[in-house]
């Protein structure tokens, strides 16, 4: 199988990858390809597939084992490795009708995060509901040197209770048990992170689940954090991905933050979503 990549931005952070059916079993030099080009690209775009749970999963397994996230209210039944993220629930999940709409890394609040996402749409409404990406290598390159020495060395603390609380307000989202807060406790990571297999640096912080800096008075470590995620909320760093029923888009969480957008909840929105495990974030 001999695999095409299509820009989709001026950047080269977004690509389509043409020619292939994600249904049938991937060979191992289409997975060496694919292993390259997310550490190249960050972000790739697989359009029109047609592919059952048993599929997206041993797809996703081709880069790693399986995250199963904490909140297991939103788990699709026999099927722990897919969060279903869709507006009117599946088989007895929890609905959640835009649960990220606040830029993010997925669990970045985890001691080793996820490496990479996989999201497949299902149903989409037919406007709205866009997923924004925001790549952060470039913003990291983009910062003046002063502000590059200022982070160097510098971590940054991350969590989930505070931001799943301040979601649930209102009855939106399930509360969480004392077992699964005890899943996540606050960690450190550093605010500039380097990829292992390529030395690319990355910021790596985000306006949902960076709650400050570590050893950094309040109000100043606000105040940095705010400021870095503005930076790299600029429009030159982002590209807004427009759904279609069928597409499948493989994100680098190491190397990107994204956040979703207001749609018309009168439709249905139903997503399926696996997570490979990652390492730990090293400076």
């Amino acid at each position: 199988m001999t695999l095409s990549f299509k820009p989709m931005t001026t950047t080269r952070f977004v690509v389509e990858v043409e020619d292939i059916d994600l249904s049938k079993p991937v060979d191992g030099a289409s997975v060496a390809a694919l292993r390259k080009a997310i550490n190249e690209h960050s972000i790739l775009v697989f359009r029109g597939q047609t592919i059952d749970n048993d599929q997206h999963i041993a797809f996703s397994r081709n880069f790693g084992d399986l995250e199963i996230h904490t909140v297991k209210q939103y788990l699709l039944p026999d099927y722990p490795e897919i969060i279903a993220l869709a507006n009117r629930g599946e088989n007895g999940t929890t609905p959640i009708d835009n649960g990220g709409a606040y830029w993010h890394t997925d669990i970045s609040y985890k001691a080793k995060p996820p490496m990479g996402s996989l999201l497949y749409s299902l149903e989409v409404p037919p406007e709205g509901g866009d997923t924004l990406f925001a790549d952060m290598y470039a913003a990291y390159d983009a910062l003046d040197d002063d502000m590059k020495d200022r982070i160097e060395g510098v971590r940054a603390v991350h969590g989930y209770a505070a931001r799943f609380s301040q979601m649930g307000e209102g009855g939106k989202r399930p509360t969480l048990s004392a077992e699964q807060l005890a899943e996540v406790p606050e960690v450190t990571h550093p605010v500039v992170r380097i990829n292992r297999e390529t030395g690319r640096r990355a910021l790596y912080v985000n306006e949902g689940f960076t709650q400050g800096i570590e050893g950094m008075p309040m109000v100043e470590s606000r105040t940095l954090v705010d400021t870095l995620n503005a930076h790299a909320t600029q429009p030159d760093f982002v590209y807004d991905h427009r759904w279609r029923v069928g597409d499948l888009v493989f994100w680098d969480n190491r190397a990107v933050m994204h956040c979703a957008t207001a749609y018309d909840t009168s439709y249905p929105r139903r997503m399926h979503r696996t997570t490979i495990q990652g390492d730990m974030p090293i400076a």
